[in-house]
């Protein structure tokens, strides 16, 4: 039984063949076709550990240094604060799970990490998308 909700794609039996061809269903569980190479996906892995390391470590910085400098703490700068926090919770929620999911060569999670993927990415990315309009980068 065919219960996968891939759109754009076929899905495969682990036997071979497609999903939806004629003639009686082989043997064996129902597993998506890979979208990329296992190489694709090691190069997607190390741009997004990239990309998690300098957002934390980064975003951390800021920070560490408003919370240290008393004389950073103005409104204009609390204002950065916000826009780094977001940026931090997006380096840690939003980039982990596509990470770990690079390095397994597909989606790891079931329904209800890839519905908290896309909530945590949407809710804190929101937060962080005035940078442009500030013309801070």
């Amino acid at each position: 039984m065919y219960s996968g909700n891939r759109s754009g794609g076929q899905g495969y039996w682990d036997g071979g063949g497609a999903a939806g061809a004629e003639g009686p269903a082989p043997a064996g569980t129902l597993s998506p076709a890979p979208l990329f190479s296992p190489g694709t996906y090691e190069r997607l892995a190390l741009l997004l550990g990239s990309i998690g390391l300098l957002g934390v470590g980064n975003n951390l910085l800021v920070l560490v240094l408003y919370y240290k400098f008393q004389r950073l703490r103005t409104p204009t700068h609390l204002l950065l604060v916000n826009i780094s926090l977001s940026d931090l919770l997006v380096s840690l929620f939003g980039v982990t799970f596509t990470f770990v999911s690079c390095l397994r060569n597909g989606w790891v999670w079931d329904t209800v990490g890839c519905v908290w993927d896309g909530f945590s990415g949407s809710l804190f990315e929101k937060s962080s998308s005035h940078k442009c309009i500030y013309g801070v980068f």
